[in-house]
């Protein structure tokens, strides 16, 4: 037996964990909690449905930039501290 994440609140479908109000990802044709980051829904059994086979892990992609800091001189002599992606 399948448990749901989605719960009802004031006519609203909520995550269960959180009680925010759901998202849904029409990319993928499922719910999601965008505070847990979490699918409030299973994939199907198909392993050729174009939604399920291509969803990632997580809704929300992590992204990990890191940024460079560079110095420059300015004119006056005063140091200008720029960053860059």
């Amino acid at each position: 037996m399948k448990t749901s994440r989605i719960k009802k609140l004031k006519d609203k479908d909520v995550c269960i964990r959180c009680e925010m109000e759901i998202c849904y990802s029409e990319m993928f044709d499922a719910q999601y909690c965008e505070k847990c980051n979490i699918w409030l829904e299973e994939r199907c059994v198909d392993p050729l449905c174009c939604a399920c086979s291509k969803r990632p892990i997580r809704p929300i992609a992590k992204t990990k930039t890191k940024l460079k800091k560079i110095k420059k001189p300015n004119k006056k002599k005063k140091e200008i501290v720029e960053w860059e992606i």
